[in-house]
C-alpha cells in the first residue's frame, strides 16, 4: 500500500465531480476473502467483471477509492487472473490513515471502486539476477515479480524482522534479508553492504518503498558506477507526505 491521494475540494460541484470520476474512470470489484497474517497486514482478494479484460504486469498499479471525495490510495497487484478477473492484493496498515482504517475494517463482500491496473514502475529485460530493496509496501511488488524471476534475491527495512517473516512466507517470498529499521537510519550501511552482498556481475537492482532510504542506497549504488538499466527506482512513500504512488 502507499500513500496517494486524488483530494477532493469541498465545493458545491464536488459531488458532481466524484459521480463522474467514478463513472468515467472507475471500476466496480468485489472483496472475496481477507486474510490478517499479522496486525499490521491485510492479504485481500477482489473479484470484478471488468478484471477480466485488464492486462497486468508485475510493478503495475491500482488506486483504489476510500469513503469520502475523490481520495484514493496505491497498491500493487500480487497477481491478476484474467480468466476468473480475482487479483489480490496485500495493504500494510501503517500509521492512522484513511487507508490503514479501511484496510483493517475490510470485509468480505465489500465493494470497492478501483482504477486501473495500469503502468507505474517498468520492470521488462531484467537481468538475470535481480535484487529488490524496499520496505512492508514493497512485499507485494517482490511477490509478483517472484513469479517471473524465481531467483529473486530481497533486502527489505522493516519495523519488525519477527512479524514481517510470517507475511513473507505466506507470499512465498523466501530469499529475503530483513533488516531492523531505525528513526536515524544508522541501520542503511548494513543494508547497502546486504544488497552489495546479494548481487552478481550483471544484476538489476529494483529500489522501492520509502523515499529517504532510496535516495541514499541509489547514489550509493551510482557512486559505483551502476545506473541506466541496472537500476528501477519507485518511491512508494515518504514521512509526511501524500501524493506518491
Amino acid at each position: 500500500m502507499h500513500q496517494s491521494a486524488l483530494p477532493a475540494r469541498q465545493t458545491p460541484g464536488a459531488g458532481l465531480l466524484e459521480r463522474a470520476f467514478t463513472r468515467l474512470l472507475m471500476r466496480p470489484v468485489r472483496i472475496t476473502s481477507v486474510q490478517a497474517p499479522d496486525p499490521d497486514f491485510r492479504l485481500i482478494a477482489m473479484q470484478g467483471e471488468a478484471l477480466k479484460r485488464s492486462a497486468w504486469s508485475p510493478g503495475d498499479k491500482i488506486q483504489l477509492k476510500l469513503d469520502g471525495g475523490l481520495q484514493t490510495r496505491t497498491f500493487t497487484p500480487i497477481e491478476l487472473d484474467p480468466a476468473s478477473g480475482r487479483m489480490r492484493i496485500l495493504a500494510y496498515c501503517h500509521g492512522g490513515g484513511p487507508a490503514s482504517a479501511w484496510a483493517r475494517g475490510v470485509a468480505e463482500g465489500e465493494v470497492r471502486q478501483i482504477f486501473g491496473p495500469r503502468g507505474s514502475l517498468n520492470l521488462q529485460n531484467l537481468a538475470s539476477c535481480t535484487v529488490v530493496f524496499g520496505d512492508e509496501t514493497s512485499f507485494a511488488l517482490a511477490a509478483a515479480l517472484q513469479r517471473d524471476e524465481p531467483g529473486l534475491r530481497c533486502v527489505f527495512e522493516v519495523a519488525s524482522p519477527e512479524r514481517s517473516q510470517p507475511v513473507l512466507d505466506l507470499l512465498g517470498i523466501n530469499r529475503a534479508r530483513l533488516i531492523e529499521r531505525r528513526a536515524d537510519d544508522t541501520h542503511l550501511d548494513q543494508t547497502l553492504d546486504a544488497i552489495q552482498r546479494s548481487a552478481e556481475i550483471r544484476t538489476s537492482f529494483v529500489l522501492t518503498g520509502r523515499a529517504p532510504a532510496i535516495q541514499r542506497i541509489g547514489r550509493a549504488l551510482k557512486a559505483q558506477g551502476l545506473g541506466g538499466g541496472a537500476l528501477r527506482i519507485k518511491p512508494y512513500w515518504a514521512p509526511g507526505r501524500t501524493g506518491l504512488d
